[in-house]
């Protein structure tokens, strides 16, 4: 009976969990649900018998999370069995891994010998100690499972706050990983509650052992309530602070809501035509605007070979002349070819200047594994698995250069053409009549260590271009959306979001939205993006120094059970025998 209890703990945390982020019902989530969403999980892991079962039980959270929050990637095709699969057991896998370590204060058979004793509890470690280490392993979770090669920061307890702007302004300091504290030492602190709640109702409640922890719960509510106000107070600050522009970006954002699968068989003409149709009642409407910026995988071959291919093509209206015609710059995503002689190619953000001439690209460096780039690609064993599996063996090239763009504003576009600047060169000084701009493509801006290098860079305002429109799911779009916003407060600049169906969105130094387009239309709007004097947050000059000291604190106490903690049991264990003699 208690193991199906446990089960079922863990089947409702992930529930709240899921429900919590952003859904099909709840489009931006639910911040109170994400207060209390890992409570359950708690309980289970803290009534677990050993390890073993501390670890499936947390293992088939993560999971069960990841499916009911992700289940979107099910549209993936072909690529399903990967995106949805493997990404399911991965998460599955670094769950159990941790839920090993959520269990150590749990552990009881390091108290076995003294459970009936006045001088000590039940229970080995504090419930103060018990609150912070739970939060700083789940604070290491999330952050294993959104940084490296097999990444995916999504289903992560944060995405649920945002709704609450005033709570998520502390991410200029901490990062993500700071709300993910706050909610966690929330559930946790909940949790602790429940499980005093049927001591408080017996005899034992005039116990020295439960008058301790019941202090020590007091004491925890404390700090939390400490932590969660100055957290406010920092929020209204921003969210109250007036930040005056100093140069705006006017950019024609077109969202063209094409089949990203091309199940029309078309030539790749359909996406481009959308575009221009909505580029030219745009600019039919803002004749001023200083940037077009067209979504991710709008243009089928691979530039620069294709240069000359696109004076023709589309034939209905050629994209070269298009651009030439207009005398505006243009971003749009598309491949480059980075080495022909071994097939090698980028996703990439191109960049065309008023002419229609090609000015340079950046190409994607942090790649979806085994959608967009293979392990041991370049091998035959698994080009022949790839090929039998998903029916193709080869993917995308990461790129190695983080490149910035000037783009000219006002009309200083009207004298000379927009330029990118690589990063093996030296960028000239900053100027009121550019707009510096870094493009992080798709899900690179769910990465903080992608965007922090390009802020460092010297970026002023992050255009980020996507596709989601396979999933066909809103949840996807809101979630990819939220996790995004983040990225706008931790560096405290401008981020636009050019999407292929949505969610196309502005949005402002604090993450909330300026303005946005609504899912799966095709439409298009002009925006005046506001450039703010760059500041070098606390974020931005140290990093991921949060998850450090989490990851500092656990160590740490993992060798004080292990050494110091056994050798104090065996001291209270003699005194206990001393005690019973006497």
């Amino acid at each position: 009976m208690e193991r199906f209890l446990q089960v079922y703990y863990v089947l409702f945390s992930a529930f709240i969990s899921a429900t919590a982020i952003q859904n099909e019902i709840l489009p931006f989530g639910s911040p109170f649900l994400g207060l209390f969403a890992l409570v359950p999980l708690y309980l289970a892991v803290s009534r677990s018998k050993n390890y073993l079962e501390a670890a499936l039980l947390t293992g088939a959270h993560t999971g069960l999370t990841h499916l009911l929050s992700s289940f979107w990637l099910a549209f993936f095709k072909d690529f399903a069995v990967f995106t949805l699969g493997a990404s399911a057991f991965g998460t599955a896998v670094i769950g159990f891994v941790f839920g090993c370590y959520l269990y150590l204060p749990f552990d009881r058979r390091q108290s076995r010998k003294f459970q009936c004793t006045f001088l000590y509890t039940q229970q080995t470690a504090p419930v103060s100690t018990r609150i912070l280490y739970f939060s700083a392993v789940w604070v290491l979770y999330e952050w294993c499972k959104s940084n490296g090669f097999l990444a995916y920061p999504w289903g992560t307890i944060h995405m649920s706050s945002w709704k609450w702007p005033v709570i998520t302004q502390i991410a200029d300091i901490t990062g993500v990983t700071g709300i993910t504290f706050l909610f966690a030492f929330c559930s946790a602190l909940t949790a602790e509650a429940i499980l005093l709640l049927p001591f408080c109702r017996t005899q034992l409640s005039y116990t020295m052992p439960l008058k301790k922890r019941v202090r020590e719960l007091g004491q925890c509510a404390a700090v939390w309530i400490l932590l969660i106000g100055f957290t406010a107070i920092y929020g209204v600050y921003h969210l109250t602070q007036e930040h005056t522009p100093i140069k705006y970006l006017t950019a024609t954002v077109v969202q063209h809501n094409v089949d990203s699968w091309n199940e029309t068989g078309d030539d790749g003409s359909t996406a481009i035509l959308t575009s221009q149709d909505i580029t030219s009642q745009q600019l039919a409407l803002h004749p001023d605007t200083d940037l077009i910026v067209w979504s991710e995988s709008v243009i089928p071959y691979a530039m620069p070979q294709a240069k000359t291919f696109y004076q023709q093509f589309p034939f209905e209206n050629p994209l070269i002349p298009f651009i030439a015609n207009n005398r505006i710059p243009l971003i749009v995503g598309g491949p480059v070819t980075l080495n022909q002689e071994k097939h090698f190619y980028g996703n990439s953000a191109i960049l065309f200047g008023r002419s229609g001439s090609y000015n340079g690209f950046y190409s994607k460096m942090q790649l979806v594994p085994f959608a967009e780039i293979i392990p041991y690609g370049d091998t035959e064993w698994m080009q022949r698995f790839m090929q039998k599996v998903v029916g193709f063996s080869s993917g995308w090239t990461q790129g190695t250069s983080l490149t910035l763009f000037d783009i000219p504003l006002d009309d200083t576009h009207k004298r000379r053409d927009a330029a990118a600047y690589p990063q093996t060169m030296k960028l000239p000084p900053l100027s009121q009549n550019t707009a510096r701009v870094s493009i992080p493509i798709c899900f690179e801006d769910a990465f903080p260590s992608v965007c922090r290098a390009l802020f460092i860079r010297g970026s002023e305002a992050f255009l980020n271009i996507t596709n989601d429109s396979w999933s066909r799911m809103a949840s996807a779009e809101y979630q990819h959306f939220a996790v995004a916003a983040f990225r706008s407060i931790e560096f405290r600049c401008t981020m636009l979001r050019a999407t292929n169906s949505g969610y196309s969105v502005l949005i402002d130094p604090t993450g909330q939205i300026t303005a946005d387009m609504p899912l799966f239309q095709s439409c298009g709007q002009t925006w005046n993006i506001p450039i703010y004097k760059r500041t070098m947050t606390t974020y931005a000059l140290l990093g991921d120094w949060f998850p450090f000291i989490c990851c500092l604190f656990s160590i740490i106490y993992a060798v004080y059970i292990k050494i110091y903690h056994q050798q104090r049991n065996n001291i209270i264990c003699t005194l206990d025998t001393l005690f019973y003699y006497c």
